[in-house]
């Protein structure tokens, strides 16, 4: 047991049988848990009341998570593939020994071009495991990261790099001083916010909306659209909308010419574009009703605190980018920017986190199709021709962390060859999912409740700062392993070493010691802003339900933005560039349907499919409008198939007003059946994703974004 600060209190170590202080690392939201421990195994997990942030607040996930700590399908040793489909146990020092002379020799023949990587969502909420990640791919020179980056924040990123010269310069919206709240494309009763920090994002919408007005645009009248007021808009139709709000803030005379006279650069070249834009014409591509649109724009831009926020839904169609990068226009041409109750920069924290992060755009580029990488993300769209199109710098050899690229990924059926016909792929996940089916060792790494963990993620979101330290609750499970140490071993195996960029890394590795990332974070944190509150892991073990810090307001802090001039960029060649493909593009064909995604509450993409808790009551329909179905001659509950140019799925049917007519919607990353976790493979469904296709023509060309959403899709009986 450890000691309070008090000498009196007692905490249980890990392992020991109490009640632990923790909290989730499920998404960004960061909340709260009480985690109760019985004979060393965690039997229990409920809302931590004593959280000063969450202060009681958690979804089902996160009471659920210890079910795949305790999965008894959960990977907790390592594996090797001995026939298709089959593993068996092999040692530790079996499995990397041979992955590090096969990568070796790849690298050796072929060059470190050769060997890719993969990395899913989970992950990212690891201290040690993302970051360490990236340093064990630049130890291997390896530069040909994909991952789920292409699949949700490329374009946002890149809107970012155009805006602030910085693609990590990532704005927020101040939600716990707004009046009025235009989301678009976002669902954040459902996913908790998402690049931005909400971990009781109800009770914040439900005061937003008391004290003013929440309004959510989407195609779908979701859960949060449903609560609050729901603005009905095609799929990918939401730059139309943009631009019109615009124009209506230029001809009134209502942009804050002042704050662009000092902070901007290229409005009037945006705003001379705005001249062709008709709002009629808006009207009818959108199906927003001109008096909405007008209202709209007139309320953000007269208000003295409001703030446009959007994500994943404008940001995987075929105009993302310019998406976003108009939401930002709108924070910033209204005066919406910098200041209380709109967009503002995070609350900075870390060591160095006032300055612009330098890059982060086209750094690489991708062999098939020649897209640029965005934070280091390349378009995951093209992977199956990268590693199945012969030529210098095939891909021969796969890493993948904590992703199943085969439900999660476009390229359907081809993606399934290309991994079939690599030389070494290696899978470090929970679980043998439906790619990691077709690794050939996979590597058990930690749950949440196995590994120490800062809320890393979440630090780059917050305007109201908020840190806690949580150490393992329990040890690992088996043979599972921290991933971090994993890639040390690896990295020592093939004879080189893991980066050091820090002159504390370089100190450690002179006298034998390689610094975890963790250590790293927490002096980034005791010599930045938090530092001075006392933030650091030593005096954080002493608050372990954490703690708000009291910082300076972000308010009016424009140190952030990477550019020469240190102004805004509203124009820029690559939006002149997409405002007039926009301007150029097709309608979908007469008669289609346009499939987008949904989320359940219950769901994290579909790596927590195998909790019998959270799947037993999700059934994956596609859900369609009434007047879709009628003209189709479908009744509720009929199978129907979904097919385009690319493939066709088997899907069921459930007929609701809550669709837009024309819009149909499917959840994302269903269809298991090829893996070995038995739940999921129960639940049903289909994999949408062969619907996507692969390769240059289903990508945004200058994020490498997948277009997931709005897609055309036919509907017939099965």
């Amino acid at each position: 047991m450890n000691d309070g600060p008090d000498g009196s209190a007692k905490r249980p170590g890990p392992g020991e049988d109490g009640d632990h202080v923790t909290f989730c690392r499920i998404c960004t939201a960061s909340c709260g848990l009480i985690a109760t421990v019985r004979d060393g195994a965690i039997v229990h997990a409920r809302p931590d009341a004593e959280n000063p942030s969450s202060r009681g607040h958690v979804c089902v996930k996160g009471v659920s998570y210890h079910k795949v700590t305790h999965d008894p399908d959960r990977v907790t040793h390592p594996l090797k593939r001995v026939a298709p489909g089959q593993f068996q146990r092999v040692s530790w020092d079996e499995a990397l020994d041979d992955i590090a002379a096969r990568l070796s020799a790849i690298i050796e023949r072929h060059g470190p071009e050769a060997v890719a990587s993969y990395q899913g969502n989970p992950p990212a909420y690891s201290t040690d495991g993302m970051p360490g990640f990236r340093m064990f791919l630049q130890a291997l020179g390896v530069t040909k990261i994909y991952g789920a980056g292409s699949q949700d924040t490329n374009a946002r990123f890149l809107a970012n790099h155009i805006l602030f010269g910085s693609a990590l310069s990532i704005e927020v919206p101040d939600l716990e001083h707004t009046d009025l709240l235009v989301i678009f494309g976002a669902n954040p009763l459902v996913s908790n916010g998402s690049l931005v920090y909400t971990p009781r994002v109800r009770h914040q919408l439900d005061s937003i909306a008391g004290r003013g007005d929440v309004f959510v645009v989407d195609p779908r009248r979701s859960e949060t659209a449903e609560r609050y007021r729901h603005v009905a808009i095609q799929p990918n139709s939401d730059c139309w909308l943009m631009l019109a709000m615009l124009k209506v803030i230029a001809s009134e005379g209502l942009a804050a010419d002042k704050f662009l006279e000092d902070h901007a650069h290229g409005w009037l070249e945006l705003q001379a574009r705005l001249h062709h834009v008709d709002i009629d014409d808006c009207a009818r591509r959108t199906s927003v009703p001109r008096d909405v649109m007008v209202a709209l724009a007139l309320r953000l831009a007269q208000s003295d605190r409001a703030v446009c926020y959007g994500r994943v839904g404008i940001c995987r169609g075929p105009h993302a980018t310019l998406a976003n990068f108009l939401l930002t226009a709108l924070n910033v041409v209204a005066g919406n920017f910098g200041r209380q109750g709109c967009a503002t920069f995070a609350t900075p924290m870390l060591a160095g986190s006032d300055r612009p992060v330098p890059g982060g755009y086209g750094e690489t580029r991708t062999r098939i199709g020649g897209f640029p990488s965005v934070t280091q993300f390349l378009a995951s769209a093209v992977m199956p021709d990268d590693m199945l199109e012969p030529g210098p710098g095939q891909v021969r050899a796969l890493i993948s962390f904590g992703g199943n690229v085969l439900l999660a990924a476009p390229g359907g059926t081809k993606l399934e060859l290309a991994l079939q016909q690599l030389e070494l792929s290696v899978s470090f996940d929970l679980y043998v999912n439906e790619a990691a089916a077709h690794a050939d060792y996979i590597l058990p790494g930690l749950t949440f409740y196995e590994r120490a963990d800062l809320p890393m993620m979440a630090m780059t979101f917050m305007v109201q700062p908020f840190i806690q330290y949580s150490d393992a609750v329990i040890p690992p499970l088996g043979e599972a392993r921290s991933e971090f140490d994993v890639f040390c071993d690896i990295v020592r195996r093939m004879g080189l070493k893991m980066p050091a960029a820090t002159p504390a890394e370089k100190e450690a590795q002179m006298s034998g010691r390689q610094m975890r990332p963790i250590e790293i974070l927490d002096l980034a944190i005791q010599y930045g802003p938090a530092g001075a509150t006392g933030a650091a892991i030593s005096s954080l073990r002493e608050t372990p339900h954490g703690r708000m810090l009291d910082l300076p307001a972000p308010y009016g802090r424009l140190s952030k933005i990477g550019h020469a001039d240190g102004r805004i960029h509203l124009w820029d060649d690559l939006i002149a560039g997409e405002i007039a493909r926009l301007m150029e593009a097709d309608a979908s064909p007469e008669g289609s349907l346009k499939l987008i995604t949904r989320r359940d509450i219950r769901s994290h993409n579909g790596w927590m499919h195998n909790v019998d808790r959270l799947i037993r009551s999700q059934v994956p329909r596609l859900r369609i409008n009434p007047l879709d179905a009628k003209s189709r001659g479908f009744s509720d509950g009929d199978e129907a198939l979904l097919s385009n140019q690319y493939g066709k799925v088997r899907v069921r049917l459930e007929i609701t007003d809550e669709m837009l007519p024309g819009v149909v919607a499917y959840p994302h990353c269903f269809g298991h059946g090829t893996g070995s976790w038995k739940r999921a493979n129960k639940a049903g469904g289909a994999n949408i994703n062969v619907l996507l296709g692969h390769g240059a023509d289903v990508v945004e060309r200058i994020s490498g974004t997948t277009i997931m959403d709005g897609i055309s899709v036919e509907l017939t009986p099965a």
